[in-house]
């Protein structure tokens, strides 16, 4: 079953733009790849989703991007925003299955994940393969949806998972760093981004609830509008809390 319906797409667009189906935009694009030359670079976006983050690595950085994603409504999408933005021919997107990546070795420069890790479960698995995939050099840029140090105890933390709909799997920061260096990646950085978003989450509950709240029954319905409210408030509360930590993470293939 898709995790992504139509409907669901729109009221994410609805709230984050066009192609976003995760907060902060080409801004927090930029942020996630800060310091690294795309220009020409050969990138691999792990779960590209509608293409927004993809486009942004093409249009913004001149990059060379090939997104991927499991659910191939979300790539119809992201194939049409690429047209639109005029960069077709410079962002592929390409339907993949769980699993290993269907790439050889050292294919690319960096590989590129915008909130989408946590959808994968086997970390382990996942950070072997993007070892496997990046060129000698390249590096691993990604922001993550990641658990707090004491989100088993956090109230607002475990209120918000026990609400949402969809299947994730969250590990700590400092979990997620051994992981990638058990995988054999070097200069391992966790970057903890939870300061902005404790602040960004209201005001977009702030938007749900006022500007955004007729438009979102027209793409859903009246009770879909009241449930995922109530995961809206849910999720800025466990934001506030810390018990979930948006981070960005960066690590290099020797």
């Amino acid at each position: 079953m898709a995790q992504y319906a139509d409907e669901f797409i729109d009221r994410l667009h609805l709230v984050w733009g066009a192609g976003f189906l995760s907060p902060g935009g080409a801004e927090e694009v930029a942020e996630v790849t800060r310091g690294l030359e795309l220009m020409g670079a050969t990138v691999l976006d792990i779960g590209c989703g509608t293409g927004g983050p993809s486009i942004a690595l093409a249009r913004d950085m001149g990059a060379r991007v090939l997104g991927i994603d499991i659910e191939p409504q979300l790539l119809d999408r992201a194939r049409t925003l690429a047209q639109e933005a005029g960069v077709a021919d410079r962002v592929e997107f390409q339907q993949v299955t769980p699993g290993p990546l269907p790439f050889e070795a050292d294919r690319f420069d960096v590989v590129f994940s915008k909130d989408a890790l946590i959808h994968i479960p086997d970390k382990q698995a996942l950070y072997a393969e993007i070892m496997r995939v990046l060129k000698p050099g390249g590096a691993l840029a990604a922001s993550d949806w990641l658990s707090g140090e004491n989100a088993d105890g956090d109230e607002a933390f475990q209120h918000y998972l026990s609400l949402v709909p969809l299947d994730y799997t969250m590990a700590t920061a400092g979990q997620t760093a051994d992981v990638m260096r058990q995988a054999g990646f070097e200069r391992v950085e966790t970057r903890d981004r939870n300061a902005w978003y404790a602040e960004l989450s209201p005001l977009e509950v702030a938007r749900i609830e006022g500007p955004l709240r007729e438009k979102i029954i027209e793409v859903s319905n009246a009770e879909t509008y009241e449930k995922w409210l109530a995961i809206r408030r849910a999720l800025a509360a466990a934001a506030q809390s810390g018990g979930l930590r948006p981070t960005h993470l960066r690590g290099y293939n020797p």
